[in-house]
């Protein structure tokens, strides 16, 4: 497409508007890469696989699943599956494409929709969160697969970046952190002016907030974090002007200090329309989730990037990681405030954490048509 997105008057609509299915890259053998290590095996499918069903169950009841198989045995795997637990197959829908992974939110497609309520694919360039190359062979084609699959336009941004990196209201606002972003492992010698004015050309914002997120070497070795700090453990908007944002009060908790600053920015930041943030604390599980297992035991920290932050709002739906610690009621009372016509799901994610995300990681949603 030789125009921008925005000059066709497409932009990305809030998760919270309606759907017509939300896309997952089913689990299957990681290779054995400096990922999965020497000893990877078919484990990994096994130790994700629960959540995959758990998410599809409850997603299937009020929109299609769209479930992206590496090859043709794998999708006959999982058709034999869905079939045996009792799944309505007529809301399930399986393609095959080549994946590495799991993470659709970052390696597959962003839609946007323009006022004639027709739908384009964005592709931005996945490169395995600027870390590890292998990713960029193996599923950087995925978003325009799925616009092949979809036969929709489709529009290749000018900078690289995942779908967990970019927050939007649909009316005009985007949140982003500046450590995932204007990163040099992502966009070397882009300007935050020239990475601003791609997201604005491929997403149709007009307004950007930006927080800091923390440093490369922090976020690794630390957190347990291999984004930078993708914006979806960070904070999430809940309607046009509010914003749920990840907290602790523990000050001894490795990320009190760039959560603070988050929110230091967020309360001087603003609306599409001028207009201050309302801004709801949602806190981080208590103590903080340590994982046992999984690819960040490799870098020195066995913490975890958990964050309630990183739910999925589907049709009637709103899917949030829990981690069976004291504060997970807590966290889904504090979305049902904001979702009350919607059933407020928890789904155990320690699993899928322990690798390095959650729900909202995992999934991607596709704007309903008008």
């Amino acid at each position: 497409m030789t125009s921008t997105p925005r000059e066709l008057g497409y932009h990305m609509p809030a998760e919270w508007e309606q759907q017509s299915a939300v896309w997952l890259q089913w689990p299957h053998r990681l290779p054995t890469t400096t990922v999965g290590g020497e000893d990877a095996h078919y484990s990994y499918q096994r130790k994700l696989e629960t959540i995959w069903l758990a998410m599809s169950w409850e997603i299937h009841q009020h929109e299609k699943v769209c479930i992206i198989a590496n090859d043709d045995n794998h999708a006959a795997y999982i058709t034999s599956q869905l079939n045996y637990y009792g799944y309505n197959m007529d809301s399930i829908d399986i393609h095959v494409a080549a994946t590495y992974d799991v993470w659709h939110r970052d390696s597959g497609p962003i839609f946007v929709r323009n006022a004639e309520g027709e739908l384009a694919v964005t592709g931005w360039n996945f490169n395995g969160w600027g870390t590890y190359p292998e990713y960029i062979e193996n599923e950087q084609h995925i978003p325009a697969k799925v616009a092949e699959i979809l036969e929709l336009p489709f529009f290749k941004a000018p900078i690289v970046s995942e779908g967990g990196a970019l927050e939007v209201n649909g009316s005009g606002s985007l949140i982003a952190t500046r450590s995932s972003l204007i990163n040099d492992n992502r966009n070397p010698g882009k300007s935050q002016a020239e990475i601003e004015t791609a997201l604005k050309d491929y997403l149709g914002v007009s307004n950007i907030i930006w927080l800091s997120g923390a440093p490369p070497e922090v976020c690794m070795d630390e957190l347990g974090d291999g984004t930078d700090f993708h914006i979806d453990i960070a904070a999430r908007f809940v309607n046009q002007n509010t914003v749920v944002y990840a907290w602790t009060d523990d000050t001894s908790d490795p990320r009190y200090p760039y959560l603070k600053q988050h929110r230091e920015e967020l309360q001087q930041a603003r609306d599409e329309n001028g207009e201050s943030l309302n801004l709801v604390p949602l806190e981080l599980p208590r103590g903080g989730v340590y994982a046992t297992s999984g690819r960040f035991n490799e870098y020195g920290s066995n913490h975890t990037d958990s964050s309630y932050c990183n739910y999925l709002v589907a049709n009637n739906l709103v899917l949030v990681p829990i981690f069976g610690n004291i504060n997970d009621q807590k966290a889904l009372d504090t979305l049902k405030e904001f979702f009350p016509e919607r059933k407020v799901i928890g789904i155990p994610a320690l699993s899928i954490n322990e690798e390095g995300g959650a729900i909202h990681c995992v999934t991607q949603q596709q704007p309903a048509t008008r």
